[in-house]
Parts: C-alpha cells; structure tokens; sequence
C-alpha cells in the first residue's frame, strides 16, 4: 500500500481525502452512532476488485506504513538530515469504504459513510506538521533529485513518475522489493479498469436505477445520475455550512445517518452487492490480459512477502 510512493511525494503526512475541522467539545454519542472512532470491521458485503489484492486491512496498513517510516528515517540519519518519524493518524475507513460505494446496514446504523465521523477523528487526531519546509537539498534527500528522475510505464497504459535516488524509494525497495512502485501503480490501475467497467455494465446501471426509484421513495430523490456517491456528495456539500459549530455537526450526523440506512435498505432492494459481485466476476474474465495477471502475480508476491514480515 506503499503510502510513502503516494504521499510523501506531495506533502508528508496527507493520508486523508477528508476535509479536517477543529471541533472542540464535538461528539454524535446518540446522533450519529458512537463517535469519533471508527467502527469495527463490519461483517456487511465487500465486493472488491480482484478479490480485494489491492486492498489491505487496517491493522496491515497501519503495521506496513510503521516499517516504511523506519526504513524512511533510518536512510536519513544515514544521509546527515534530521528526520521526525512519522505516525499514521487516519482512521479505518480509508481501508473499510467500499470502492464502489456500497454501504450495508451494520456499519450504516454505527457510522453512516463516515463523514462527520472522520471529521471528528481529524479534529482529534491532527496530520504532522510538515518537516524541513522549502529546504530543497533535505527535499531531496527524501524524494530524490531531478538527475534521477524517471517515468515509468504500467498496466493498462499509466504514467509513473518518481526518482530513484531518494528515502522514499529505498524504503520501497526494503519493505516491498524491487519494481514495487511500478506493480503497485498498475495493479491499482488494472482494479480502477475492472472498477470502472462494473459501473459502465447495463446490469449494473440497472440496479442502480433501482435503488435510485427506492431512495426518492424513501424521500431523497434525484440520486439516480450520481449513483451510490450522490447521498455522499450531498452531506460533503453541507459539512462546509456546519463549519465547527457542535450542534450542526450532530445534525448533520443525525441526518447521515438516516441517509445511510435508507442507502442499505434500498441497496439491499436493489440486491446490489449481489450485481456488483456477478458483473465484476464476469468484467474480470472478459478483461484481464495475460498481461494484466502478470502485473498482478508478481504483485501479490511482494505484497504477501511485505505482510508476512514481522
């Protein structure tokens, strides 16, 4: 799951696709399941893109992330920089979201989509703050220098652009092996390929026509254009109008909720994760290249050899 591949690369420390407000004094105890913690592993349907390789359990990504920091921190003091290392402060949902959208009752009822929820876990667990800012030569240190800069070729056609040269890639290199950035971009690319041909597929439009006449029935209408992230993008659009004010954020959190669970019910109407399973295991046999299994094979080998290290 190489984090340091995608997000130091950037800014350290930017693991969340959330929005991140301070609310002091801010809990939906009673309005929006149990609060800022993310809920256990929920044992409602989890239909993933090739068996879920490109995806991780929380606690591996947590433990995979501990070791890159380690090889990351040891390869700076080898080069003479100060470096603080870093601790993974994203909740589970980032690992327990369905790529497709997917939500079932349990986690619906506990967490809603985890909106308000991660707000909370933000507020309560800040990002690092940035190290060593716009000090070019401690830059390059950690992500490599131009002169070794290189761009990569993956499955199904993407671009991969790193150096070679700097902490990032050697701790790559110790935690998962040789070639991993590259396996890792195109195995991701050959999931977001199965992903976005399940959703294009006219059983798939289908259900979610379905589940759209069964969610304006339950009174929220016009869902049927963005599918199952339109309840999502929705609540996105008001968390900026609750801003850090309490009581707002428990209504919204409330109002999630509600959402969510009618969002599994009509899902479950609309059988759903049944469709998502049956159309994604007939894209993966139509689809895949030989190829794309290679990409894959040699993936899932540096994957379980990076799980199965303590």
């Amino acid at each position: 799951m190489s984090r340091s591949a995608a997000a130091r690369r950037t800014r350290l420390g930017a693991l969340a696709a959330f929005a991140v407000l301070a609310v002091p004094g801010c809990s939906l105890a009673g309005a929006a399941g149990p609060g800022p913690t993310a809920p256990a592993p929920s044992p409602d349907p989890d239909v993933r893109p090739l068996g879920g390789l490109t995806a991780y359990s929380h606690a591996d990504a947590v433990r995979l992330f501990a070791r890159e920091e380690d090889a990351v921190a040891a390869c700076m003091a080898e080069r003479g920089k100060p470096y603080r290392r870093q601790t993974r402060t994203s909740s589970a949902r980032a690992e327990e979201t369905s790529p497709y959208g997917l939500v079932g009752p349990r986690r619906a009822a506990a967490d809603g989509y985890g909106i308000v929820g991660e707000v909370l876990h933000r507020a309560a667990h800040p990002r690092p703050a940035e190290q060593q800012p716009g000090d070019p030569a401690w830059q390059e240190a950690l992500t490599g220098t131009p002169a070794h800069l290189t761009a990569r070729t993956v499955a199904r056609g993407g671009r991969l652009t790193y150096s070679t040269d700097g902490c990032v890639a050697r701790a790559d290199v110790l935690v998962y092996g040789e070639g991993w950035p590259e396996l890792e971009a195109g195995a991701n690319a050959v999931a977001n390929h199965v992903l976005g041909a399940v959703e294009r597929d006219p059983a798939h439009r289908a259900a979610i026509t379905r589940w759209a006449a069964c969610m304006a029935e339950a009174g929220y209408p016009g869902y049927g254009k963005d599918g199952l992230q339109a309840p999502r993008k929705v609540l996105n659009a008001r968390l900026a109008a609750a801003g850090n004010d309490p009581a707002k954020l428990r209504a919204l959190g409330a109002e999630e909720i509600r959402t969510a669970e009618a969002d599994a019910r009509c899902e479950a109407g609309a059988d759903l994760a049944g469709v998502v399973a049956t159309v994604q295991n007939a894209v993966e046999a139509r689809l895949l290249t030989a190829a794309d299994r290679a990409v894959l094979d040699r993936f899932r080998t540096l994957k379980e050899r990076a799980l199965a290290t303590p």
